[in-house]
């Protein structure tokens, strides 16, 4: 089936105001109207639905998007959608929604075929002046032309693969390309560098090794003859059961047993004398006695005061445990924060009470509203309902005079087309409908609203405390402000026990020590004796003092000390020389992989790099191979036969123009392809550009006939024509010959073609050289305008091929 345009629909875009629906189901469609009227923001609205873009227009105003709503347009959006048959499944009909500057929907055509429909098939009026300048101009279409020879020569793989081969020619362009032939010869030199730092380092480590293994034995020999000659291993394997550690702890523990011995002796010797102890345990007792009237009077207050805290607190610590103002100092911070919760509790309860107050007043308002809504809702609703937005939604689908509902053939009943009668009746539904819209979108905004002020009362709802748990917080802040009041004023006789528990403990101990003075003498000395059995000494005598007996103790467990650290330190030193050294020797086992690594990774570079640069040499050949054969390609293929189509087309319309605008190719091997314009004199000499060679005019013709040769020149993936107001600048000639064309490329080559025209009498013309020929052969005409309150209308008329019965008889 050949694909065509069914049906365009537009509201509010651009300079059509209000909804204005057109069917295209046909093979010309002629649209005619006034300067103003909406021709090319119809044409417009077509490329929107097809491609889904509008680049006519964003060549002229980078910021044409701000402008496609209709300045009075009282919903402020606007939407297109069309209609198409013929391309399959996978391409439905077009739709865009359009607010401000955004639009969304999806296009008829798929990216492909937006591309050739944008190239091939629509040419706007504003392109039409300025076509060759875009066709020749790189920046502003990105050499249209070239891209087309190329296209139709099919040169676009052998420029890939000259572009691809281009790099293989000398090596420095294949730094960015060809990274891992460029990495091949960087490596190589720095594995060589590479070979020669690990060889550095190999000796280095060995030289290593053998001053650790000499470290070793001068440290260990000395106090273990059995480990010369063995291994780093097998020497660290023996030395694991040697520590003398054991042994220094017990000779370190009983020195510092012995020191304290010494000390006590001392101590005894200067015990205060018997007629001071009296008087210590007087001071004893007197602070003994203050510290129980403290506890019997102040102390119970506090006591009292913790048991009541207790059941808000359960980590106090006790007031009369030795430090009752740490006690209270910990309490009073603790009341001070629960008092500070308690209160946020509560000014988070009422400020939710009156939230929820606020919250339900407005909901009344609103639910009020919503009541009123309804009401209108059902006035209206008497009137229109969604039956304008059915019936819109079947135009797309009238393709003939049988109403796809009811199957029935409308011309029974009606001599008007079915097309416009259901037109009309969209018109008039369209009003009321709008407003019922309008009042069912407020009513949906205002029920979403009244959900909300629910959600918000909720949430505020439970914030809110209940009574008991109220009156709970209440009794609890009461509670804990006055106990922090009494604590406050207990800060003095607090500090005051404190005080007294200091001293009566130093009392205590002063006494402690006058009394247990005369009997540490004898039990230093019994010590004594132990001493001299651990140490295997002999023991003190009866006669030697306790001081030197002490001395000569302390003096051998010193000795040996000494002893067993020098030979403690060298078993360490030792075990550190052997466990660096075996670390050594697997770094020299490492170091001696890394350099086969290397050395293997080395051979195969080499290799690869003589591959690539055989592969080099075959990119090469390969490149010259393809450069002949393009020069080949361009030589054979560009002839008079690419620019045949034009030229015909161009002396079909302009006869007596002396100057045919044609391509000129230039002959190359190297670089790439680019397409020029030039003119042919009728004599067979060169002319220069088509711009500066001919009149406005047949320039105006050149360019019409450039961009009808570009779509006939290849095979057409989508058999449409559409033409916004190509007759500007032509003379009665150029017309009728233009209208013959369009008869030809409409009857013979299947075409679809859709033309837009400002002129009246020109629009007559079209319609009566474009009418029906045969059977089946249909013409639709569509005379844009506006009513009297500016709104935009379409009469359509649909012109079918009947038999003249005049000429059959």
């Amino acid at each position: 089936m050949t694909p065509r345009i069914t049906s365009l629909t537009a509201t509010d875009f651009r300079s059509l105001r209000g909804t204005v629906t057109v069917p295209m189901d046909s093979p010309v469609v002629l649209i005619h109207g006034r300067n103003g009227a909406g021709k090319t923001s119809l044409l417009t609205a077509m490329e929107l639905g097809l491609t889904g873009n509008l680049a006519s227009l964003s060549r002229l105003d980078p910021l044409f998007r701000e402008h496609l709503v209709h300045k009075e347009a009282v919903s402020k959006k606007a939407a297109v959608s069309i209609g198409v048959h013929g391309l399959g499944v996978d391409f439905p009909a077009g739709h865009f929604d359009i607010h401000g500057h955004k639009f969304a929907g999806r296009p008829a055509l798929d990216p492909d075929l937006t591309k050739h429909f944008s190239e091939r098939c629509y040419l706007a009026q504003s392109t039409l002046t300025r076509l060759l300048e875009f066709y020749e101009d790189k920046a502003a279409n990105g050499t249209a032309l070239t891209r087309f020879v190329k296209e139709l020569l099919g040169l676009d793989a052998l420029d890939a693969l000259i572009d691809g081969l281009y790099d293989a020619g000398d090596v420095r362009r294949l730094r960015g390309h060809a990274v891992s032939f460029w990495d091949m010869r960087e490596q190589l030199p720095s594995l060589d560098d590479e070979l020669s730092r690990l060889a550095r380092e190999l000796t280095a480590a060995e030289g290593q090794a053998a001053q650790l293994t000499q470290t070793a034995e001068q440290r260990l020999v000395p106090h273990w003859p059995e480990l010369a000659s063995l291994s780093a291993q097998a020497m660290l394997d023996l030395l694991k059961d040697q520590s003398q550690e054991p042994e220094l702890q017990r000779l370190t523990q009983l020195r510092r047993e012995l020191n304290d011995t010494v000390s006590q002796s001392q101590r005894v010797a200067s015990t205060i004398a018997a007629e001071q102890r009296e008087a210590v345990e007087t001071a004893a007792s007197a602070a003994d006695a203050a510290l129980r009237g403290w506890l019997d009077t102040s102390g119970k207050r506090m006591t009292e005061l913790f048991g009541v805290l207790g059941g808000y607190f359960s980590d106090l610590p006790s007031p009369i445990q030795n430090r009752p103002e740490y006690a209270r100092g910990y309490a009073h911070r603790a009341i001070t924060t629960e008092v500070t919760r308690c209160q946020q509790v509560q000014g988070k309860d009422q400020a939710a009470q009156k939230q929820v107050s606020t919250l339900q007043t407005d909901r009344q308002g609103l639910t009020t509203r919503l009541e009123e809504i309804d009401k209108q809702i059902v006035q209206h609703s008497r009137e229109a309902g969604q039956l304008a937005q059915a019936l819109s939604t079947l135009v797309p689908h009238v393709h003939t005079e049988e109403c796809p509902v009811c199957s029935r053939d409308f011309g029974e009943i009606s001599s008007s087309p079915l097309l416009g009668h259901l037109t009309a009746r969209i018109a008039s539904l369209n009003q009321s409908a709008g407003l019922l819209s309008a009042l069912s979108q407020e009513r949906a905004n205002t029920v979403n609203a009244v959900a909300a002020r629910d959600r918000e009362i909720g949430v505020a709802q439970a914030q809110i405390l209940t009574a008991e748990v109220r009156a709970e917080y209440v009794q609890r802040l009461a509670t804990l402000e006055t106990s922090l009041q009494v604590l406050s004023a207990l800060e003095a006789e607090a500090k005051a026990g404190e005080t007294l528990f200091g001293q009566a403990a130093n009392a205590a101990q002063a006494l402690a020590s006058a009394r247990a003075g005369d009997q540490q003498s004898a039990a230093i000395r019994n010590s004594a004796v132990r001493y001299a059995t651990l140490l295997s000494m002999d023991s003190i005598s009866a006669n030697e003092p306790l001081q030197a007996a002490l001395q000569r103790f302390l003096a051998e467990v010193t000795a040996r000390l000494a002893r067993l650290t020098e030979k403690e330190s060298a078993r360490r030193d030792g075990e550190a020389a052997l466990r660096e050294l075996l670390l050594k020797q697997q770094n020299i086992e490492d170091i001696k992989a890394r350099q086969l690594e290397r050395r293997t990774a080395r051979r195969g570079l080499h290799e690869a790099k003589e591959a690539g640069e055989r592969a080099m040499g075959q990119a090469r050949e390969l490149l010259k191979l393809a450069q002949v054969e393009r020069s080949r390609v361009v030589g054979q293929v560009f002839n008079d036969s690419l620019n045949a189509a034009w030229r015909d087309l161009f002396v079909r319309l302009a006869p007596d123009e002396p100057f045919i605008p044609a391509f000129a190719l230039p002959q190359v091997t190297k670089g790439d392809v680019e397409a020029k314009l030039e003119t042919h004199y009728r004599d067979g000499s060169k002319g220069g550009n088509p711009r500066a060679m001919l009149s406005a005019g047949n320039l105006n013709t050149a360019a019409l006939t450039l961009f009808l040769a570009l779509h006939l020149s290849v095979k057409p993936q989508l058999p449409w024509l559409i033409i916004d107001d190509p007759v500007q600048s032509m003379d009665e000639v150029h017309i009728s010959q233009f209208a013959a064309l369009l008869r030809t490329l409409s009857k013979q080559h299947g075409r679809q073609v859709i033309i837009a025209v400002h002129e009246k009498p020109l629009f007559d013309y079209l319609c009566l050289e474009l009418s029906p020929a045969f059977e089946g052969d249909r013409l639709i005409t569509v005379e844009l305008g506006r009513t009297a309150n500016g709104d935009s209308v379409a009469n359509t008329l649909v012109r079918d091929w009947k038999q003249d019965l005049a000429i059959a008889a």
